[in-house]
């Protein structure tokens, strides 16, 4: 591979490495530093990349309605047209109905494939469960320094970082969400058995291990993907892209009542969600990183220093 495709993150030029757990386009550390390791100082770096997450997401939401349509246009003439035009066909089918959470996973390349194809379902919120006490291997630490590198490169989604299960399972329920966790055990339902009913937060377990019994026990309900085969599971992303598949399958337009029905919601989003959605879009769609803010300055517009750094 040349430099340019070993460092470039980006959805559409984003391809496997041959031995992805240990993939240079997702970290550079040397594997001989992380003997060296302080937990405590891993687990307050974790906390500060979940921070920084959190920050993104509510500089934008915060933003008055006044200040994202006059940052917007200030930006849109820098975007060319057919940009401007996949930015709001995506925009307009992108769904809150739905979410994916992911416990504890270890390898960056499954996480950012997983996102990848996440995106391309139209889900806008992932969550992520990292609990610094689970990655105590050297090994573990590397993939999960890797995981923090693509997860600032997802653009196109909202992150949101956790620090335990069960604060994750917490804000899934405070936020109205019904939580179902993939596991196999013999009384998780068959996927196509599920009731979309009410708004769901699907669960995805670590790649080795699956879901943790905290997870099991906190869950509302897991269930299986159906297999055929001798494997005795499916590999993360694989599990992923095939639980959406289901959720598009369960997913329908009710034509009678105009409105949409089952777990993708198409179009969904508030107002407000999707114009802070758009303006953070079209900053992430300039040429420069550092662009978006220096035209906003030029035009006396002042955002939160956290979108400026984007």
């Amino acid at each position: 591979m040349n430099e340019e495709i070993q460092t470039d993150l980006k959805w559409e030029k984003f391809e496997f490495g041959v031995n992805p757990k240990k993939d240079g386009r997702f970290s550079k550390s040397k594997q001989a530093d992380l003997h060296n390791l302080n937990f405590d100082e891993e687990a307050e770096e974790d906390r500060r990349v979940a921070e920084r997450l959190e920050s993104i997401n509510t500089a934008f939401y915060d933003l008055s309605s006044e200040d994202v349509a006059s940052a917007t246009s200030v930006i849109e003439p820098y975007i060319n047209e057919a940009r401007l035009e996949r930015i709001d066909e995506v925009l307009a089918k992108r769904t809150r109905r739905s979410r994916f959470l992911f416990e504890n996973p270890s390898n960056p390349s499954n996480v950012f494939a997983c996102l990848r194809t996440i995106d391309s379902f139209g889900v806008q919120y992932v969550d992520i469960v990292v609990d610094s006490k689970k990655y105590d291997k050297p090994m573990a630490l590397a993939q999960k320094r890797s995981m923090r590198s693509a997860m600032g490169s997802a653009h196109w989604i909202s992150l949101t970082n956790h620090a335990k299960t069960v604060e994750a399972v917490k804000e899934m329920k405070r936020q109205g969400y019904r939580v179902i966790a993939s596991d196999l055990n013999p009384h998780s339902k068959d996927v196509r058995e599920l009731d979309w009913d009410v708004p769901t937060c699907v669960v995805m377990g670590n790649e080795e291990v699956g879901i943790t019994q905290e997870m099991r026990e906190l869950a509302d309900e897991t269930f299986t993907l159906p297999m055929y085969g001798f494997a005795e599971s499916f590999n993360l992303s694989v599990a992923t892209a095939i639980t959406c598949a289901h959720m598009s399958a369960s997913s329908s337009v009710c034509l009678e009542k105009g409105k949409s029905i089952g777990p993708f919601q198409p179009g969904d989003l508030t107002q407000h969600e999707k114009n802070c959605l758009r303006l953070k879009w079209l900053l992430n769609s300039l040429p420069q990183k550092k662009m978006g803010g220096a035209l906003l300055r030029k035009s006396g517009i002042k955002l939160p220093d956290i979108i400026d750094d984007l």
